[in-house]
């Protein structure tokens, strides 16, 4: 196994969620499925999730808010609870093309400028939580509803950043307590991880001091291309099965 490879192509995609908050599966998973069985990546990847939400929260800690997100995290988890057994009992096909629909709709909406509202009260954090944890569980699309809300919610760069950060950490270790308990990571291969851990965190790390650096409008148009980019990936995957 070429490990330099398998950390350049984590330390891409860490990057990229440095900048923004989320993104980095839309460089490392499809890369790294073509080097790693998709039974061990998944798994591994949940665990670097983990590691990465807890690292740029801490690089975030001064904009977080947790007390007025709480209900979105929470909603959250029981989304995603909710897709893992969706995920295992149902097909999602249909379900999948509909959600990037959306996704790309909405996403262009908003690079038109147009201008959509939704309250952060406890009823849509709710929807919004249950519905992007359970695209997380089920559909492999969390992240672009949660950005989405945020971004209809107009906040600051950082603040943005740092809510991503907890609430994929709350969906991290959903998963990594689900995978545990099906007995996902007795098979996997120690120093790919620990590659891949450094690799990720050093892609977070200057992707972090980059982001300073972008104005308001680039960050907000490459959060809203990744949002797009995710859809139309989910489009193309559906289309080749």
């Amino acid at each position: 196994m070429d490990y330099y490879l398998i950390a350049l192509i984590m330390f891409a995609g860490a990057f990229l969620q440095g900048i923004t908050g989320f993104g980095s599966g839309l460089i490392a998973v499809p890369l790294l499925s073509l080097l790693l069985p998709i039974t061990m990546l998944t798994p591994m990847l949940s665990l670097i999730n983990v590691a990465l939400a807890v690292y740029l929260a801490w690089l975030l800690r001064h904009y977080l808010a947790v007390k007025r997100w709480s209900v979105l995290f929470a909603a959250g988890v029981i989304g995603t609870l909710m897709g893992n057994y969706a995920l295992a009992h149902l097909p999602l096909t249909t379900l999948q093309l509909g959600m990037a629909v959306f996704v790309i709709s909405a996403g262009l909406l908003f690079w038109f400028g147009v201008q959509l509202k939704l309250a952060a009260r406890a009823p849509q954090q709710t929807g919004v939580g249950l519905l992007s944890g359970f695209a997380n569980g089920a559909l492999t699309l969390g992240g672009p509803p949660v950005v989405l809300f945020l971004t209809a919610n107009r906040l600051g760069r950082s603040e943005f950043r740092a809510t991503l950060a907890v609430f994929f950490l709350a969906l991290g270790l959903t998963n990594v307590i689900s995978f545990g308990l099906q007995g996902r990571y007795a098979t996997i291969d120690t120093i790919a991880l620990a590659v891949l851990t450094l690799g990720a965190l050093l892609g977070a790390y200057g992707g972090h001091r980059l982001s300073g650096k972008l104005s308001e409008r680039a960050f907000r148009r490459l959060t809203l291309i990744l949002v797009i980019g995710a859809g139309v990936m989910v489009i193309a995957n559906v289309a080749s099965q």
